[in-house]
């Protein structure tokens, strides 16, 4: 038998965006359920193994403040790395401390839409079917789960090739205090040059002894198909093994893996169509367009990695911060389904720059409170909420929403559009 629940809001995925999100609506009072497949909070960030923001980190709202402080508390933060075993559970408790329920191990298997309007979403946890009745939906799932079941058109990878980011497998080392014996299963090349690394030469000693890696690099694979999907985890944990061989030769002959991400971390899926598609032309040329209903800013240069070619070829550029429009975080022809986080509308280029995870906060932030608002002022369609008030709300929740107050983030340039081929 499917049980069924009935909530103010559903947030589906419980990474930064759909944490933010659960959290800006919850604490004003409503009943909000937080889906999540893991077993933890936080996403990319936390089971992905991701422990590092690519993007400014003021002005993005209290929530992304409240966990930063509180990461701090643990010792657990440095600069913009950190431990992401501590996030768990700072996400955890920050959740909890704004009574949002959260509903692990489970998977979304489908949407029921009447003109426009998503009344329930099922899915399965425990192996039980569930039902879940809510006024608003929220899509934070980073590959547009929820969106794609109700019908929401979509956008995936480049518009010619269809080819997506890659993807990595992220792996943290520990100093075992004695040389190691590097070892390579049968079929594995060895790497004998930095040149012959798959990914990015990325090696990160942390303050607290481990080194972050984030060196593997999967392309050609569709992360919204399963068996696609699954090939991507098995040859990036080939490549990982490759990569620890080549460090234990020639940077850390007594380090050992500690760890790898619990699920491989996914730069692009779909990109669900809103009520305005943000560009590559809206980022780029010449000064940032102004939208009078901008929500978040982003500020992380293009980061668009080679789709096609190995190593650590691709199209890095410095953009001015520029705003995210609410209209890109609703779903097109929906009058009660937002995204936030990777998800959201845009071109491959632009998304190349705001799917950074403190951006990805900032957006769940505001979709969470654009959802809150239109509850509480009994608007039955989100493209009719108030958009001056939202904006009101945010900033006085510590969103800075002027693009010209933040500061661009873009710490290596290779300005050629080319190298994203």
């Amino acid at each position: 038998m499917t049980r069924t629940l009935e909530f103010d809001i559903l947030v589906a995925g419980g990474g930064t965006a759909g944490c933010a999100a659960a959290i800006a609506a919850a604490r004003r009072g409503h009943r909000v359920l937080l889906v999540e497949e893991s077993n933890a909070l936080g996403g990319t960030s936390t089971t992905g193994g991701v422990c590092e923001w690519f993007a400014s980190l003021d002005g993005l709202g209290n929530i992304f403040d409240r966990m930063k402080a509180d990461l701090g508390k643990f010792g657990a933060l440095h600069g913009r790395f950190f431990n992401h075993e501590y996030l768990k559970a700072v996400w955890q408790a920050l959740a909890e401390e704004d009574n949002v329920q959260i509903l692990f191990h489970s998977s979304l298997s489908g949407a029921t839409v009447e003109h426009g309007c998503v009344r329930r979403v099922s899915m399965l946890s425990c192996s039980r079917p569930l039902q879940v009745a809510a006024r608003y939906f929220l899509d934070c799932t980073g590959e547009g789960d929820l969106a794609f079941l109700a019908g929401a058109a979509y956008h995936q990878g480049h518009p010619e090739t269809g080819r997506t980011l890659h993807m990595t497998l992220t792996c943290m080392l520990y100093d075992t205090g004695k040389p190691v014996r590097p070892h390579l299963p049968p079929g594995l090349k060895p790497i004998e040059r930095p040149e012959d690394l798959p990914g990015l030469n990325a090696y990160i000693a942390l303050p607290d002894g481990r080194v972050y890696l984030n060196m593997t690099k999967v392309v050609g694979h569709d992360p919204t198909d399963p068996f696609s999907l699954s090939d991507a985890e098995r040859e990036a944990r080939r490549q990982l093994l490759r990569v620890v061989h080549y460090l234990q030769r020639t940077q850390y002959p007594t380090h050992s893996i500690a760890s790898t991400g619990a699920s491989i971390g996914i730069r692009e899926g779909r990109r669900i169509v809103g009520n305005y598609i943000l560009t590559e032309a809206d980022i780029l040329d010449g000064a940032p367009c102004d939208f009078p209903d901008g929500v978040a800013v982003a500020t992380a240069q293009i980061d668009f990695h080679s789709l096609t070619s190995p190593g650590n070829r691709g199209w890095r550029q410095r953009v001015e911060p520029y705003p995210i429009p609410l209209r890109s975080l609703i779903a097109c022809g929906f009058c009660n389904l937002l995204m936030a986080g990777k998800c959201i509308s845009g071109d491959q280029v632009a998304q190349s720059s705001y799917r950074m995870t403190p951006t990805c906060c900032a957006m769940g932030q505001a979709a969470g409170t654009a959802a809150a608002l239109a509850v509480e002022r009994g608007v039955a369609d989100i493209r009719t909420v108030d958009v001056a008030e939202l904006r009101k709300v945010l900033i006085a929740d510590g969103m800075e929403l002027d693009p010209r107050r933040h500061q661009a983030f873009g710490p290596g340039e290779t300005p050629d559009p080319s190298g994203a081929k």
